[in-house]
């Protein structure tokens, strides 16, 4: 390496030029040489020195060849070299050394045959261990001295450079580079991705073509593939997998971690996704296999807390995204009540400040979006495609799915090997209402009491730490909760109630609001599509809202709008074919026994489209329900029972197998 001061003699690179420093003018000043030109400057030492910290002066010594136009080019070439070059395997470091030991003695001495031949025996002998099978000749220790010289008297000189070995030029000539060029480009970097043998063969057939007009002296080498993967290689790792797998894949490969957006305190940040559990579970009743359910889950980004979840077979959807939310919001005493062996509480309620969500159809444009802001909660939506921009709650599935559902039986495998002859139907055990149980025990009393190592401490810890500190809010009543993820549609009301989707809706609150505001009037409804059992009505001026269970609770309580249809669409069937009108719940009973008959018959695929309409309120539900329609609400700040947070009502889009094959319409919207 070279060094340099401010002495008569020394040369520098600046610019496209080397110059020499001749002599000193005093108080900072030199004569500098031009060593190209002759001409000469005058030049201050501060001046110089602010070249050099900038990196366009650098000292060098008179052996030093200038190789690139421009000296800012080479200095910087020599960091990038030196910063890579500052370790070194232990062979190739142990032999530089040795090396040096010869330079040092013989350096200073007439580098003659007959002068150092003597030295360099005698050094050997001293030796004990040398790195080296025998004595080096007189000219390899000639050029080692001379290369120590070059290099600055910098020991890295004497590396070996193994890196520099071999022809550096093509054997094969301009034309055949090209050829494999242009088929590498038309041929591998392409989405069908064929391989590099696959190019090798085209190569040399064009090759050959161009060999049939040549003489014999004039003949085209054919590539090996050794030469083709070389070639290839050179390509960009990146642009290689954006020709071949595509710019979405390219950018998931090739991106790169980090801190993501910063939460400071509990329900700064949260965020939502949903996961299709690797798990297959059974009917309570049958036995028989259903599908793997899914889960929704809302998890604090500052604490990794669970706020609340969602497991069922409803597909993601604002039914699932509603229902998670819900019960994030809502305080969990109720819940935990009704499981007495979980030990530890969960104190995870109130309104946070933002939810991080993917670009879900489910979420945009929809009643369920405006719901979430009207707690002013904002929502933000992470970039299509991009899983790593909630990496946070990806990780929670991933600790989710290894240290609970693996040692179930009836996990599923996503690769085929692992699977080898397990089938999950067959080793399936566990019912969804079991795995809800088993669930809610993970979460409360093993994962938030688990060290996180992201935190250094357990969620609940760091939940229990931060959340003295933060001021929590709720709705004025849990009603509104229920209310704001409603659809808004208006009806009339009437001494027959309210009728929605062929339900009527009345209480003896309807008939105190009818006899303050008229015998019929139009009114503002809120329609939840989880659960039909009831809708919430806007009393004239907004400021009051009231609970209205449907008439017929046996039906309708905890019933999804997707499993009404169904029925309606069946009651329609009968009433075409055979012309007969029958009740809904006539309708909803015979699909219930046709389906537990059928389930024991049909491939798995149609049990688990079946599952989410055979899917029932839990009996805290049924019995909340008929404590509805026995005392229904007459104010706005009783609270409203929340239903089906954890009764799935599973997500299929097909009309069920068992209605014919007889092609039906779906019934989309709303009949009044």
């Amino acid at each position: 390496m070279a060094t340099g001061s401010f002495q008569v003699g020394q040369r520098y690179i600046h610019g496209d030029s080397q110059y020499r420093l001749t002599r000193p003018l005093g108080e900072g000043a030199w004569v500098v040489e031009n060593m190209a030109s002759g001409a000469f400057t005058e030049e201050r030492s501060n001046n110089l020195l602010e070249r050099w910290s900038n990196g366009e002066l650098e000292f060098t010594n008179g052996n030093t060849v200038i190789k690139r136009p421009v000296a800012e080019s080479l200095a910087l070439e020599r960091a990038f070299e030196d910063a890579y070059h500052q370790s070194y395997p232990d062979t190739l470091w142990n032999k530089a050394v040795a090396k040096l030991v010869f330079v040092r003695k013989l350096e200073g001495l007439p580098i003659t045959s007959s002068r150092l031949t003597v030295l360099i025996r005698e050094i050997w002998e001293k030796g004990t261990k040398w790195p080296f099978s025998q004595c080096p000749h007189f000219t390899t220790v000639a050029r080692w001295i001379r290369t120590y010289r070059a290099g600055g008297g910098d020991i890295r000189a004497l590396i070996d450079q193994h890196v520099n070995k071999g022809n550096k030029e093509s054997r094969l000539g301009d034309l055949v580079e090209s050829i494999a060029d242009d088929v590498i480009e038309t041929v591998y970097m392409t989405l069908e991705r064929r391989t590099i043998q696959d190019v090798l063969e085209i190569v040399r057939a064009r090759v050959s073509q161009q060999n049939l007009g040549r003489l014999a002296s004039e003949q085209l080498m054919r590539p090996s593939f050794h030469y083709v993967s070389s070639r290839i290689k050179h390509i960009p790792a990146y642009d290689r997998w954006i020709a071949r797998y595509g710019k979405r894949l390219a950018d998931i490969k090739f991106r790169a971690s980090g801190l993501g957006a910063p939460a400071t305190r509990p329900l700064e940040r949260a965020c939502i996704d949903h996961c299709r559990l690797d798990l297959m579970v059974v009917d309570e009743e049958s036995r028989l296999p259903l599908g793997r359910p899914w889960l929704t889950l809302v998890l604090d980004e500052a604490t990794r807390y669970v706020l609340g979840y969602y497991i069922g077979f409803e597909e993601p959807s604002a039914v699932s995204v509603a229902r998670a939310v819900r019960n994030a919001l809502m305080p969990k005493t109720d819940m935990l009540a009704a499981f007495t062996d979980i030990a530890n509480s969960w104190e995870a309620w109130g309104i946070f400040s933002t939810l991080v969500t993917d670009n879900g159809l489910e979420l945009h444009g929809s009643a369920l979006e405006q719901g979430i802001e009207r707690f002013g909660i904002r929502l933000q939506f992470c970039p299509r495609k991009k899983p790593w921009y909630k990496g946070k709650i990806e990780r929670f599935f991933g600790t989710f799915s290894t240290k609970l559902l693996s040692a179930i039986p009836g996990k599923t495998f996503l690769n085929t090997l692992e699977k080898a002859d397990y089938d999950p139907s067959k080793h399936a055990v566990i019912s969804l209402a079991t795995l809800r149980h088993i669930t809610l025990m993970w979460i409360v009393d093993i994962y938030h009491r688990t060290p996180h190592r992201g935190l250094g401490a357990t969620p609940a810890n760091a939940w229990e730490g931060g959340i003295v500190a933060v001021e929590r809010w709720l709705p004025a009543s849990s009603l509104e909760i229920e209310s704001a993820f409603s659809r808004s549609e208006k009806r009339r009301l009437t001494h027959k109630g309210i009728e929605f989707d062929c339900l009527l809706y009345n209480s003896p609150d309807l008939a105190r609001v009818r006899e303050k505001y008229g015998a019929e009037i139009n009114v503002d409804i809120r329609v939840s599509d989880d659960d039909i059992g009831h809708i919430v009505l806007v009393v004239p001026g907004g400021r009051q809202l009231i609970n209205v269970p449907a008439l017929e609770q046996r039906y309708a309580a905890g019933m999804t709008r997707w499993q009404h249809l169904v029925c309606k669409r069946y009651q329609r069937r009968i009433l075409d074919d055979e012309a007969r009108d029958i009740s809904l719940l006539v309708a909803k009973e015979k699909i219930r026994d046709l389906i537990s008959a059928d389930m024991r018959l049909t491939k798995k695929s149609s049990r688990k489209r079946q599952a989410r309409f055979m899917e029932k309120p839990e009996d805290s539900d049924r019995e909340r329900a008929a404590d509805d329609v026995a005392a229904p609400m007459t104010t706005s700040s009783q609270a409203l029972p929340v239903r089906g947070d954890f009764a799935g009502h599973a997500p299929v889009d097909d009309v069920l197998p068992i209605l014919g094959s007889r092609r039906v319409t779906t019934v989309s919207g709303v009949t009044s």
